[in-house]
């Protein structure tokens, strides 16, 4: 389950398969609606009478172009002609344009012709009821519709002038019928100009290059939500010109990383990359209504039908933190002042959200013997406080977020601080981070301390005496909570929950799990703190992969894509990148460390070629697992790589041995 290279403009999203075949393109929202059927949009090539579609196994490389949102990938041929092939996919940054540029490459000393074939799988609000396909002579394109989504999809008027649809055919797609794809395999086109229901549609360009030379053309799919709305912005892009489109993309994306760089020149090139990658891909999940997408991944449907295309308030907070860190405070304003719109009336946010900001899919119960009272990770209503506190806290931006403070930070610690035992002074059971178990985890507590303590000084700072205080003393009772109940004195090394059994009661969890990195990550404990050193040394000794592809387990007999019971589970990125953290904040000098540097060169190693981090990875063979790329995956890369940064400007911490 893997996506590659997506480009986006904050309403409209596309992504790839491992064939270049587009599997997401939503609109009008990221994320949602995804408009790409299940056989994705093929590409064919026909040379000297052979016909092929373009599959990975000619892939050369895959890559982000001039470090912008430009996608670059080449493929190549050296039979039955020797041949490279080259696709540049970008969004324009004002219109909803995805744009295609291919450019075909004769490495012969003889004339080449050749035939590209394009393949359009629309299936339109994810379903293939009521579709239509039709071919438009005047515009020399072809137009998808069904109710307000409309895609209309041309060639550029600019180039060298040969490339022109030279044929076509709209087909159906349901029963016995393939799809018009099957109809590119002869070499022929059929024609048909209309079809209605279950429809797909393809075209083809025929080029004549010359030896030694290359020719390039631009596709374009423009969508709109009405037959006028398309037209009138396909006239606009030809106007503007593809190439003026792609400069003004390229230079954009540049000047956005340029602006908040930070020194990472003890890096190799590859993690530089990565980190820039990894910034690229946080951007293009984020909706230009501030919803945060954790991944957007639709062969996860053949899993569970449903997606990873949601907003979490736990994820989306980690991936505004990220990029808070990085400089990006004036963008990631879009996702808190979100907050208090998807705030319950009790207080707390909910499980995950759609792009569209309703409430999304759930598999937690509530209100039942053996259940929590309410069906959320608590965690998820404390970290977008937490993340909130440290965004204002490096810019200050109070105006901004005076109105985010008083209606939602407020109602939501007001919620954390009564939803508590107040024998413990834990919170009362919720759902943990991983979504699977019911009680009182250790990060999801961390997380409340963390969260009422950012809003004890919001308090402070608006002059709320009363609501610092509760908010003070609610976040202390909870870290005694978690140091008095949630911590294994016998084996020095904390539990990673007091779960539910059976019978309502709480017991103990003692399972290794790579979430306790949530103690230092939110202040609970010092990365330094005896405590910390003990539960992190036993995590990376009980939790790394043996073997060569390494990395750090989720927890201990993970069974999540798992089937090797001979390792703790898989390995998963943000639970190496978590150990990766602490290794930084506690090593006397990081950059040296070999610990550290084994860990960044094994995430440059899982992002491959494209940058793609994903959930997880085999542990046999390194492939990727579950959704890839995993926005939260990058952040956790971003996050340690600013923590590296910080630690090298600073010089050694105070416990740091000078020698």
């Amino acid at each position: 389950m893997s996506r590659f290279l997506p480009v986006s403009n904050g309403r409209l999203f596309v992504a790839f398969d491992e064939h270049h075949r587009i599997h997401e393109f939503t609109y009008p929202h990221v994320g949602k609606e995804n408009h790409a059927g299940p056989s994705g949009f093929r590409n064919g090539i026909l040379v000297d009478g052979v016909f092929r579609w373009v599959t990975s196994t000619d892939l050369v490389s895959h890559r982000y172009k001039n470090r912008s949102l430009t996608g670059q990938v080449v493929f190549g041929w050296k039979t039955p002609r020797h041949l490279e092939l080259v696709f540049e996919d970008w969004v324009d940054l004002d219109c909803d344009v995805f744009f295609r540029n291919v450019t075909i490459r004769n490495r012969e000393e003889s004339p080449l012709s050749c035939t590209l074939f394009f393949h359009q799988d629309f299936m339109i609000q994810y379903s293939d009821f009521g579709d239509t396909a039709v071919y438009l002579p005047k515009a020399d394109a072809l137009l998808h519709y069904k109710d307000d989504r409309y895609f209309l999809v041309a060639l550029a008027d600019e180039g060298h002038g040969q490339a022109r649809m030279h044929a076509f055919a709209c087909g159906k797609r349901h029963g016995d019928k393939e799809g018009t794809w099957r109809d590119a395999e002869d070499g022929e086109l059929g024609g048909n100009p209309i079809s209605q229901g279950a429809v797909d549609s393809i075209f083809s360009v025929k080029l004549m290059v010359d030896p030694g030379r290359e020719l390039a053309f631009t596709i374009m799919t423009v969508c709109g939500t009405s037959r006028e709305t398309v037209f009138d912005t396909l006239a606009r892009v030809r106007k503007k010109t593809a190439r003026v489109s792609r400069r003004q993309s390229e230079g954009f994306w540049n000047f956005w990383i340029d602006s908040h760089s930070i020194p990472l020149g003890m890096l190799s090139e590859k993690a530089r990359a990565l980190y820039e990658k990894s910034l690229l891909l946080l951007r293009t999940h984020w909706d230009d209504n501030g919803a945060v997408m954790a991944a957007i991944d639709s062969e996860s449907l053949s899993f569970s039908r449903d997606t990873y295309a949601y907003l979490w308030p736990r994820d989306a907070a980690m991936m505004a933190y990220a990029l808070d860190l990085a400089g990006f405070g004036d963008f990631t304003r879009k996702f808190y002042r979100l907050l208090p719109s998807l705030l319950s009336p009790q207080g707390f946010l909910h499980h995950k959200y759609h792009p569209t900001l309703s409430i999304g899919s759930s598999w937690h119960p509530s209100g039942i013997s053996g259940a929590p009272l309410y069906p959320i990770q608590i965690d998820e209503t404390a970290l977008p406080i937490w993340a909130l506190f440290e965004h204002f806290d490096r810019y200050r931006d109070l105006d901004t977020l005076r109105p985010i403070y008083h209606h939602f930070v407020l109602p939501a610690a007001r919620f954390l601080t009564g939803f508590r035992d107040p024998k413990t002074g834990l919170p009362l059971p919720s759902y943990d981070l991983w979504e699977e178990r019911a009680g009182v985890g250790t990060h999801s507590a961390a997380s409340v301390y963390a969260g009422l303590l950012a809003a004890s000084r919001f308090a402070k700072g608006f002059g709320d005496a009363r609501e610092e205080e509760d908010f003070r003393v609610a976040a202390h009772e909870v870290r005694q909570g978690i140091l008095n109940h949630l911590y294994d004195p016998k084996k020095e090394v904390f539990y990673r929950a007091l779960v539910l059994s059976p019978d309502g009661n709480l017991v103990p969890d003692p399972t290794p799990d790579s979430s306790m990195a949530a103690l230092f990550q939110f202040g609970v404990l010092s990365p330094q703190d005896a405590r910390m050193v003990r539960t992190m040394d036993w995590l990376e000794r009980c939790l790394w992969v043996p073997g060569p592809v390494g990395g750090i387990a989720r927890y201990e007999k993970d069974p999540y894509y798992s089937q090797d019971s001979s390792v703790p589970g898989n390995p998963w990125v943000i639970s190496t990148l978590w150990l990766l953290q602490w290794k930084i904040l506690t090593s006397p000098s990081p950059v040296r460390d070999k610990g550290v540097q084994r860990m960044i060169d094994w995430t440059v190693e899982k992002g491959g070629t494209s940058g793609m981090l994903p959930e997880q990875v085999h542990p046999a063979t390194g492939a990727r697992l579950s959704v890839s790329p995993l926005a939260w995956s990058h952040a956790e890369w971003v996050i340690a790589l600013s923590m590296l940064s910080k630690r090298e400007s600073a010089g050694p911490h105070p416990w740091d041995d000078p020698l």
